[in-house]
């Protein structure tokens, strides 16, 4: 009998310890718990607020919660990626881009968060090609007599940017580069004023999003002379992708694009991580969403966290390497 009890007693205690043991496992809360908050780092009613608002929407249907946009501008989006890490949420999204996770921690070292290590990557959201634009009477040729005139003339002519430190103005210094061709950068605050001066001669030539180029592009108030995408754009069939040059300037394979992702904390685990992907990458693969983002000069992409971090780590080098051997300082 005092067996019996023994052998019962072990196996109550056994079956005790699995359970206490099996317990925490079973009280895993389901995620979402909570609305989340997609933070955009830059004022509402851009291509970046209106691309973020258009994903946002659509994975709240997937997640079953809402997804409140939240704008945070100021400092290129650098101010509120330093903010973003240090806040732990695993219920919040950042719209990483070019400039928080690549050209920001290229040019800048005393950043208040590290783009690799304080972020976890999600998904690629959309890509946007730049074009470079001139005045017709300052560039009379095509892209390639305009290179080897700056090749010839080193310094003498120039491209304009949005601003220094911009996606613009590095994807010049990069062409600049690789084609050898000196060119004077002529920086102007934002892509309007950028845009006014070439139309109005003050400058050469200016590179600018496709989005906001293409309007006077079609109104023949500037001229195209090459799209920064690996290949022709269908909204510009006639105007040669940089790639195109080949040897001669060393573009083969060139592509050098804006892009717009999302992030989220260090602290999210592997399987939040997957979850705010496959809602994401779901939503990015509708028909509708894709045309209504193709509809405002942007590629719909909506890859896995994975490729999305190694893309991140690429642009970063790149970008570093294009400082560096610009020597380009940044005040």
């Amino acid at each position: 009998m005092t067996m019996r009890k023994n052998l019962f007693g072990r196996r109550f205690l056994l079956a005790a310890t699995g359970a206490a043991l099996a317990a925490p496992a079973l009280a895993q809360p389901a995620w979402p718990q909570r609305d989340l908050r997609l933070i955009v780092p830059f004022p509402p009613g851009g291509t970046t607020d209106v691309v973020a608002r258009m994903v946002a929407l659509a994975m709240r249907d997937r997640l079953g919660r809402n997804v409140v946009v939240e704008n945070q501008p100021g400092a290129g989006s650098t101010t509120s990626a330093g903010r973003f890490a240090r806040e732990g949420d695993d219920h919040a999204l950042f719209v990483s881009q070019i400039a928080s996770h690549a050209i920001g921690p290229a040019l800048y070292r005393n950043l208040a968060y590290r783009p690799i290590e304080d972020f976890r990557a999600v998904t690629l959201m959309v890509t946007v090609p730049n074009v470079w634009v001139a005045h017709p009477a300052k560039v009379p040729g095509d892209i390639r007599s305009f290179l080897r005139d700056a090749r010839a003339r080193p310094n003498e002519r120039n491209f304009a940017s949005a601003g220094n430190g911009t996606s613009t103005h590095l994807t010049g210094e990069l062409i600049a580069q690789l084609a050898r061709a000196p060119m004077q950068h002529v920086p102007y605050r934002g892509a309007g004023p950028g845009m006014v001066a070439v139309m109005g001669g003050e400058v050469d030539s200016f590179i600018d999003n496709l989005t906001t180029a293409l309007p006077q592009i079609r109104a023949g108030t500037v001229k195209a002379l090459a799209v920064t995408a690996p290949r022709r754009l269908p909204d510009l069939p006639d105007v040669p992708a940089l790639a195109e040059l080949g040897d001669e300037f060393n573009m083969t394979g060139f592509a050098a694009e804006a892009w717009f992702g999302l992030h989220t904390h260090r602290s999210a685990s592997d399987a939040v991580v997957a979850r705010m992907a496959a809602a994401a990458r779901d939503a990015l693969a509708d028909p509708t969403l894709r045309q209504q983002l193709a509809e405002r000069g942007t590629t719909p992409q909506g890859n896995a966290p994975e490729e999305y971090a190694a893309l991140v780590t690429a642009e970063l080098e790149r970008w570093r390497d294009v400082v560096s051997r610009g020597n380009i300082l940044v005040q």
